[in-house]
Order: structure tokens, then C-alpha cells, then sequence
């Protein structure tokens, strides 16, 4: 299943019921669609099938943390670009700030989150995820254009070739038998039969 054109996904991976809803409500009051995961396996089956522009993923989780996901997302070609903040309930000590960076991710925020913050970053994430799916599209247009000139250059040259060739022929024999009236008036008119035919496409 793939998001429509308008409607764009952000991920939201945390544990805890509560923050889940707070978050989905918040995304959905900007426009945006929240998919939502209990866990990071959860997490992992949704990215196999939603086009996400931003996971927001919580560091302390039971089973796989947040950074272990943020390590996996990014082994993968179809998450390695996913861009994540990491939400936790713990001060940022500067070692688990560079930890979730070096994990890969974007930005770090401490519960509870500046909701005027979050809307920045959110936008941000989004408006980029839109920009690429758009210049994605306009290239693929451009490639079927490409495509459909080389087609037609192709089919122009095959159908050139054959009039192309009466007016060479003719050529050859007005060089070869110039004294020839009736030789060169025969071929005169063959290639001005093959001009016209050549003026006609």
C-alpha cells in the first residue's frame, strides 16, 4: 500500500499506549497520516509497507530499543534515507545524545516535546519528503519523453532511408550518364518524388 499523493505517513514507534495516541492526534491535526508501532518489529513490518518522510521512534523500548531500530533502518535500502528523531523520557546525557546520532538519527528531544517544535520539524521533514516524490515524478516524465523521442528519431531515420536512397541512386546516375536526356529526366523525376515524400513528414 503506498500513501495517496496528498496524504503523507510519519512513523510513530513507542511503547507506551499513552504517548502513541498523544502523538497520532498531534500528527493528524496537521494533515499528516500516523502509522504507529507498539515495537520496533512492528516498526520494521510497517516500513515494509508504508512510504514514511519521518520516523519519530522512542529510545527506551522492551525487546529492540530505539537505537537498535534507528541501526537496522539504516542497513536497509528502503529505510536507509528514512529520516528519525529520536522522543525519550530521559535528560539528554551528552553520551546517549551522540549515541542516537551516531544510530542515525536527525534530532533528539526530551519528553515532553514543545509541541511548536515538533510542528517545525514535522513540516520540515514532510515538505522535503513532497519535494522528492515530486522531482521522482518529474524525472520519470522526463525519461518516458526521452524515451518516446529516441522512438521517434529511430522510426524517422527507417522511413528517411528509403527516399533518402532514390535520391543518392538518382544522383549516381545523372553523374554517370549526363549526355542521357531521357536517363536524366527519368531520375529527376524519382527524386523529386522522393523530396516531396521527404517534405511530407
Amino acid at each position: 500500500m503506498t500513501e495517496t499523493a496528498q496524504e503523507v505517513a510519519v512513523l510513530v514507534v513507542d511503547d507506551v499506549e499513552d504517548n502513541r495516541v498523544a502523538l497520532k492526534a498531534f500528527l493528524e491535526a496537521e494533515g499528516i497520516r500516523a502509522v504507529l508501532a507498539r515495537s520496533g518489529a512492528e516498526a520494521l513490518e510497517a516500513l515494509l509497507v508504508h512510504d514514511v518522510a519521518l520516523a519519530l521512534i522512542d529510545v527506551n523500548m522492551p525487546g529492540m530499543s530505539g537505537f537498535e531500530l534507528a541501526e537496522l533502518m539504516r542497513g536497509a535500502e528502503r529505510t536507509r534515507t528514512i529520516p528519525i528523531i529520536f522522543v525519550t523520557g530521559v535528560a539528554g546525557e551528552p553520551a546517549r545524545v551522540f549515541k542516537g546520532y551516531e544510530a542515525g538519527a536527525v534530532d533528539y528531544l526530551v519528553k515532553p516535546v514543545d509541541p511548536r517544535l515538533l510542528k517545525g520539524k514535522v513540516e520540515t521533514f514532510v515538505e522535503l519528503h513532497r519535494q522528492r516524490h515530486q522531482l521522482s515524478d518529474q524525472l520519470a516524465r522526463l525519461q518516458e519523453m526521452l524515451r518516446l523521442s529516441d522512438m521517434f528519431v529511430a522510426v524517422l531515420g527507417h522511413d528517411l532511408r528509403g527516399p533518402l536512397q532514390s535520391v543518392e541512386l538518382g544522383a549516381q546516375v545523372i553523374l554517370g550518364r549526363p549526355d542521357d536526356p531521357a536517363a536524366v529526366a527519368k531520375m529527376a523525376n524519382t527524386m523529386q518524388r522522393a523530396s516531396r515524400r521527404m517534405a511530407s513528414w
